[in-house]
């Protein structure tokens, strides 16, 4: 199991709790343990929380079922893969957990080898999530370029035009200002071409902690 994703895990048993965590730093994974439903609700209704969650079914304060109806409820929420850990068995209950909003099931006593299946999808289900969210940003970050594009390039010609009507008639007598505003505009010019070619999405640092969209790198 690879990568460094982190995990909710949300178990009131201490002795259960200790070997979930042991268990889930073994196979490379950055566990965030709680030891009661409230704890649990205030990490998973953050945009922040890891998007894995192993959450008891029954435990102090919101139980495992009541958390999956208020995930769901959230924003965020269908970017989240929860999965119930019960000691009931019976087919009705397992349809109500299902039901209530959880992705899968692991009963207890949990076997090592089928956690690390269930977990196994669960991670690949959230990464896909995250590349389909990443590439359709992506779409719209093209889209709103080639709009953008679309919407300057005519009135650029036109301004562009006039500018350099007034420059000819001028006959060689083109004070400074009216060279920096051609030249602005020449330089507007090339970007709304860089923007019309963007085909993918490549960004530099502008200030810490903000990226832009490196429009040259994008149209490359």
């Amino acid at each position: 199991m690879g990568g460094q994703m982190e995990i909710l895990v949300a178990e009131d048993e201490a002795l259960v709790r200790v070997r979930l965590l042991a268990q889930l730093k073994a196979w490379g994974l950055e566990p965030l343990a709680c030891e009661d439903g409230d704890q649990a609700w205030e990490i998973l209704q953050t945009p922040q929380s890891p998007k894995l969650a192993l959450i008891d079914w029954m435990m102090p304060g919101a139980d495992g079922p009541e958390l999956c109806r208020r995930v769901r409820r959230l924003e965020h929420g269908s970017q989240m893969y929860l999965i119930l850990l019960t000691g009931r068995d019976s087919k009705e209950d397992l349809v109500a957990g299902l039901e209530s909003g959880a992705n899968d099931y692991v009963t207890k006593p949990f076997d090592p080898a089928e956690l690390r299946a269930r977990l196994n999808v669960g991670m690949r289900v959230t990464e896909l999530q995250q590349r389909l969210i990443e590439a359709e940003r992506h779409r719209a970050v093209l889209q709103t370029a080639g709009a953008a594009a679309h919407e300057l390039a005519q009135p650029l010609q036109v301004m562009l035009g006039n500018l350099e009507l007034m420059v000819e008639q001028m006959d060689g007598e083109v004070d400074g200002s009216l060279r920096a505003v051609l030249a602005a505009g020449q330089r507007i010019t090339e970007i709304v071409k860089q923007m019309e070619s963007t085909r993918h999405v490549t960004t530099k640092r502008y200030t810490d902690g903000v990226e832009i969209i490196d429009l040259k790198g994008s149209s490359e």
